[in-house]
């Protein structure tokens, strides 16, 4: 009978781990065409996607977040309030600064946010932030391990950023470390600021992991999306020396910022890039991979057809892919 029941709660929990991973597709999915629908400018079904997302992500900040700017772009300013106020209650004050929050400003429900959020940020100034840490499975002290540095989007943070990818890092044998940005707007928000102060954040991640965990210190690979994924960028090509590649997710490459390369180490970096066909920053990605192959640079420029600002459909295999190329490019 003891044998049966151990089965019996074996199965459960890989029942519930089978359906918390389904769910979680989903609500990626959902996600993934939601941002395509709002590049669009097609805000009503970017709000219909969106809410099917929060459905089965109601902690999620930063999808209710977006369906309050979309409500606000759409004219809807009462529904717009309605999801602020929930982006509130979930930790994020980051929308002082959004355009696409403009109509909202001289409404005192919106002003009155606006106050309470400058105080939460404020008094989060002087909190610490450890970065995520997930290790492979058959994690062991005895060996060294690469690093699959994550560097999050713009207004959220490393738990919802680690969901879209961490098991495709940790399967193929990474420790993944998702530092928070140090640009501080809740506590679910976060952002990365200016190039200096991403790479200060980066670097104090990576010693860290060094006196906390057995790294190969000449396999760390800086994957970031959006406004991470241009942080990836110039960190990266700064530093070559410190990394194996980059792997950049609708990031921007700003060549007028003077990313440089020039570095003699960049021509044995990789660099892969997924963006979608859609995406307003797909235009850099095409100049990124002209000119760092014009330097010798080893590049993969993927583009998907049909996506928005967002990860491509079948994120997890994408990833497996890149990190493999990474290993052994063709």
């Amino acid at each position: 009978m003891r044998d049966r029941s151990l089965l019996v709660c074996v199965l459960l929990s890989v029942a519930l781990f089978s359906y918390a991973q389904d769910e979680e597709s989903k609500a990626s999915e959902f996600t993934s065409r939601g941002m395509t629908a709002y590049s669009a400018g097609d805000y009503p079904l970017a709000i219909e996607l969106f809410k099917k997302a929060f459905m089965l992500r109601p902690d999620y900040s930063a999808l209710a977040y977006n369906i309050s700017c979309c409500y606000a772009l759409s004219g809807d300013k009462d529904s717009a309030i309605a999801w602020l106020e929930k982006t509130f209650e979930l930790g994020s004050y980051l929308f002082l600064e959004d355009e696409d929050l403009l109509s909202l400003h001289e409404d005192e429900r919106y002003m009155e946010l606006a106050q309470m959020a400058e105080q939460k940020i404020e008094e989060l100034k002087a909190r610490q932030w450890e970065p995520l840490i997930r290790l492979p499975d058959e994690y062991s002290v005895d060996k060294t391990y690469p690093v699959v540095i994550g560097l999050h989007g713009f207004g959220t943070n490393p738990i919802d950023f680690a969901k879209s990818i961490e098991s495709a890092v940790v399967e193929s044998d990474y420790i993944f470390c998702c530092p928070y940005g140090p640009y501080i707007g809740g506590t679910t928000a976060f952002g990365w600021g200016e190039c200096e102060d991403a790479e200060k954040r980066i670097l104090e991640t990576i010693h860290f992991l060094s006196h906390n965990y057995r790294i190969d210190a000449a396999r760390i690979i800086l994957f970031g999306f959006s406004q991470g994924g241009s942080v990836a960028f110039c960190v990266g090509l700064k530093n070559p020396e410190m990394f194996e590649a980059i792997i950049s997710v609708a990031g921007y490459y700003g060549h007028e910022s003077g990313y440089p390369l020039e570095h003699e180490g960049l021509k044995t970096m990789p660099v892969v890039m997924m963006i979608g066909e859609n995406d307003f920053q797909v235009e850099s990605n095409r100049m990124a991979e002209s000119l760092m192959k014009e330097k010798g640079m080893t590049v993969r420029l993927m583009i998907y057809p049909g996506l928005g600002h967002a990860f491509p459909p079948n994120s997890d295999e994408e990833v497996r892919k890149a990190l493999r190329w990474i290993e052994g490019p063709e």
